[in-house]
């Protein structure tokens, strides 16, 4: 039932718990400093016990520090009493004085891998909500007891030392930052300080269903998490493998604005020898270029090390990418065969005040409605239907205009983004307007009508699902930087 504490089990563990007070949770904030002078976070609240104590914890935290919360509940639309439960929380938070929004994840609902494609959903909306708001600062009530189901789960499917060293306490999103500050917390030190406060909480049905792997997993180890002594241990592995594999990204790896990786092989290869270190790197790399989720599977990525160790010139497919050898480097682009061929018709009447579109998973185009309202026919695909791009004077321009863009394999031009309306090109991700349109004119087209006048008010921007380095690399707006 709403509000109440149902299940005996819990009250059960709190009779154990330790409810956290205000210096204990300042001592766990201070591990993510600097914040602003007056910070304003935001926090998820499903409405369970773990993220109703956070929400309420981080309220006193930021209240005392002249800054605010927002609480932002998901509703996933995949249970009837999900609204219900939002409204709930909404109304328990507001007795607080804590500002609250809900978001409900739109559109067809996952078959398979619901708890999965959910999470993935959930991020999206947060990162879009921290984007909307300019907060960067998000907060999940992740606490030692996920952690040590999240550690069993990846030791049974054979993770390297890094995943079993559990979830990072902070990761980047492409909006901000996310932070776990509840990891070394037992969950009955979270009930507990619900209960000493008198606050109810929700219990979800989800959270007992054997469906889900993560629910059989907890069954089998019971409610008691890793002793301090393991947290802190695990913790420190992680620490010093991030670190590892963060030096030789930014060693080994140049990230551009059009969505290619340039990897100094010769630096790669010859961290093969550190733990998983390199291959942790190249599994990056591969997920942040084509846009996925996850890295490829181990295997496959010691595989691919392997040929690149014995032929510096091989043509690799993985993850949705082409790991290509050339010049002495690596290059690393997205694969052509692997992405949607359809044209993605773009709506430029319906909205308002902005036109966005995401491209392929990797890429966004903004535009100011009004720019592009008068123009009808656009649509967003890879650059590789364009029938321009297959001319050898395109190409060839396109080497003298943009020698590094124009030296890149074919394949790679061709994955590229680009806008199109009927008549053609007018704008190519990672490609200036104006380097755009001195391609097209020296192609001897007839377009564009004058230098930079093709623009259609819109920008492009690399944009991947997860930036190159989790734990504090982002992506830079400008080509041949790695920004810490």
């Amino acid at each position: 039932m709403i509000g109440n504490v149902t299940s005996s089990y819990d009250r059960n563990t709190a009779s154990s718990g330790t409810p956290l007070d205000a210096v204990v949770f300042d001592e766990l904030m201070l591990s993510f400093a600097p914040f602003e002078a007056n910070p304003n976070l935001l926090v998820g609240v499903s409405g369970g016990a773990d993220s109703m104590a956070l929400a309420l914890l981080v309220h006193d935290w930021c209240q005392a520090r002249g800054g605010r919360v927002v609480a932002v509940t998901v509703d996933h639309g995949l249970r009837k009493a999900a609204a219900d439960e939002a409204r709930w929380v909404a109304n328990e938070l507001a007795r607080y004085g804590i500002e609250h929004i809900t978001r409900v994840w739109q559109g067809p609902k996952p078959t398979g891998a619901v708890q999965e494609k959910a999470r993935q959903a959930r991020y999206r909306i947060f990162d879009d909500l921290m984007r909307d708001t300019g907060i960067f600062h998000l907060l999940i009530a992740h606490h030692a007891n996920d952690q040590r189901e999240t550690i069993a789960m990846r030791q049974e499917r054979g993770a390297t030392a890094l995943g079993q060293a559990g979830m990072s306490a902070r990761r980047y999103l492409r909006n901000g930052r996310l932070l776990r500050p509840l990891l070394g917390i037992p969950k009955s030190d979270l009930i507990a300080t619900l209960i000493k406060r008198g606050q109810s909480w929700i219990e979800d049905p989800s959270n007992t269903d054997n469906t889900y792997e993560r629910v059989r997993v907890r069954k089998a180890l019971g409610p008691k998490p890793a002793s301090d002594f393991e947290t802190g241990q695990r913790t420190a592995i992680r620490l010093a493998e991030e670190q590892q594999i963060g030096r030789l990204l930014a060693a080994a790896v140049t990230l551009h604005s059009n969505g290619v990786a340039i990897i100094d092989p010769k630096v790669l290869l010859a961290a093969r020898g550190v733990a998983d270190t390199a291959i942790h790197a190249l599994g990056q790399v591969v997920r942040t270029i084509g846009g996925a989720a996850y890295m490829p599977a181990r295997d496959k990525l010691h595989g691919a090390m392997d040929r690149l160790a014995m032929d510096n010139t091989a043509r690799i497919s993985l993850g949705g990418c082409v790991l290509h050898g050339r010049k002495g480097m690596v290059c690393v682009y997205r694969e052509f065969g692997r992405m949607a061929q359809d044209a993605m018709a773009l709506d430029t009447e319906s909205r308002p005040k902005s036109v966005g579109v995401r491209f392929d998973n990797r890429f966004e185009w903004q535009a100011d409605a009004a720019a592009v309202s008068a123009q009808t026919g656009l649509w967003i695909g890879p650059l590789g239907l364009c029938d321009v791009f297959h001319t050898k004077s395109f190409r060839s321009a396109l080497r003298e205009i943009a020698p590094f863009i124009g030296n890149l394999p074919r394949a790679a031009l061709a994955s590229m983004p680009a806008l199109y309306d009927k008549e053609g090109l007018l704008s190519v991700g990672g490609l200036e307007v104006s380097e755009l349109s001195d391609v097209l004119s020296a192609a001897g087209c007839e377009r564009p009508l004058g230098r930079g006048q093709i623009a259609s008010g819109g920008s492009w921007q690399f944009a991947p699902q997860v930036p190159l380095w989790e734990s504090g690399f982002k992506s830079s707006p400008k080509p041949d930087n790695l920004l810490a």
